[in-house]
């Protein structure tokens, strides 16, 4: 963690801001202490890491459980493994439409949500100008360690701040930061993605974007309908209306004044173990949703 993240930071209990107490760095970077409010709400900062204990989804997305089976570096080629090489360039398409969007910002904070294995991270510390304080937040503590030793080996250089937290309930002020972009992350948020876009609008300052990508789906294919029944199944009923074109775009005109998108791919998908959208042998569409 570094300084400069505490002028954004708000507690997510009751709003008031934070004073720090630092007990370990490394130059800048503080490595160990703590963060505490006015009304006595205390979260610690861990190997770099400011933990607001946020915790992991049970059904989907467990990437504790996931590292702890394949190892983290196994686990990224285990995925890639199993695409195919058409697979590999609509994902990379994909990947590098987010941030051409996110190289558009020349200074400020950008608020990369659900980093995941750090996919979208790794390419914006390549991209964006060295004025963007970047801020990589995911639920898990553990998933956001491993990333941050990632690029502490490939751009020790960079000034990252890193949050485990949740992002339908940020520690982060209303209208504070400059840009809040994902790869897929609210997509896999399901049933949540609707709260966690609440939040994003939130903690942007006026006309500052969401860069949002996700996937379109045909709401009357046998795969659709699947999908909802697994999600139904795990609690999380509606989230398919996610993937649907209207409801997405909805879902963003609802905390925003314009939307945007741009569709880098669409076709027939293929299939990959353990996705679940898109279905494989219907059709789909990457999109990538400029929201302001």
């Amino acid at each position: 963690m570094y300084t400069n993240i505490l002028s954004v930071l708000r507690c997510p209990h009751c709003g008031g801001e934070f004073e720090l107490t630092a007990a370990g760095k490394e130059g800048e970077e503080i490595l160990e202490g703590k963060i505490a409010c006015g009304k006595g709400h205390v979260f610690y900062i861990r190997q770099g890491i400011l933990d607001f204990q946020s915790q992991e989804q049970e059904n989907l997305n467990s990437w504790s459980e996931y590292i702890g089976e394949e190892g983290y570096d196994d686990l990224g080629q285990k995925i890639e493994a199993r695409k195919t090489e058409k697979q590999k360039k609509i994902d990379r398409d994909f990947l590098d439409a987010i941030v051409g969007e996110a190289a558009k910002l020349k200074s400020g904070f950008l608020l990369d949500v659900a980093s995941g294995r750090g996919i979208l991270l790794g390419e914006l510390v390549k991209t964006v100008s060295a004025d963007v304080n970047l801020i990589s937040t995911d639920l898990s503590f553990r998933v956001l360690t491993f990333d941050r030793a990632a690029l502490k080996r490939t751009a020790p250089q960079v000034k990252v701040n890193y949050i485990a937290c949740d992002a339908t309930n940020l520690p982060v002020r209303d209208g504070s930061v400059d840009m809040v972009c994902t790869y897929a992350g609210f997509t896999n948020m399901m049933d949540l993605m609707e709260k966690g876009i609440r939040e994003a609008a939130r903690v942007l300052k006026d006309d500052a974007p969401l860069i949002n990508s996700s996937v379109y789906m045909d709401e009357n294919a046998e795969g659709a309908k699947r999908a909802a029944k697994f999600l139904a199944e795990n609690h999380m009923e509606g989230g398919e209306k996610t993937y649907i074109r209207n409801e997405l775009l909805a879902i963003h005109k609802a905390y925003f004044s314009t939307v945007r998108e741009k569709i880098i791919y669409e076709g027939i998908a293929e299939s990959v173990e353990g996705d679940l959208i898109p279905c494989p042998g219907e059709w789909f569409a990457n999109v990538v949703l400029i929201a302001r």
